[in-house]
């Protein structure tokens, strides 16, 4: 919990459900699975467009759903009853202001958060692309700029 705020992960990987839980995660289950409790707001980092309805099926009246990549694969058809209706909302992040990155890492940084990550050198890119989208990292990828 952080400034209030309880965290629910729900991911594919054995790996990543176990950096959640040692992360503090209040709640940590599969990818497609449904939290025990309604959420206020849910952040869909997996380009996985079969997501997006599980996600706003797990969300409370008026909640919101922020969809963080840049890529999504295409949402299969919503059902307005079950995934829509109560005012719950989605929102798209395509573009992020050198300010925002700013205000993320100062927020950041008052956090008690260790990351993870796999550092590659800046010619490994392509590598560091294909182990993320090949799930072989938890955690993030760093480029290493020499």
């Amino acid at each position: 919990m952080y400034q209030g705020a309880s965290v629910f992960v729900m991911t594919r990987s054995a790996e990543a459900q176990a950096l959640a839980r040692s992360l503090g995660a209040e709640y940590v289950s599969g990818a497609f699975d449904s939290p025990p409790v309604k959420l206020h707001s849910a952040i869909l980092f997996a380009p996985v467009g079969d997501l997006v309805p599980v996600a706003l099926r797990a969300l409370d009246r008026g909640g919101t759903l922020a969809i963080a990549g840049i890529h999504l694969r295409d949402i299969p058809s919503l059902n307005y009853a079950n995934d829509l209706f109560y005012e719950r909302q989605i929102r798209s992040v395509t573009a992020n202001t050198r300010a925002d990155g700013n205000e993320l890492l100062e927020l950041a940084a008052g956090m008690p958060l260790i990351p993870t990550t796999t550092t590659y050198d800046f010619t490994a890119a392509d590598q560091a692309l294909d182990d993320l989208a090949n799930d072989r990292i938890t955690g993030a990828a760093v480029l290493k700029i020499h």
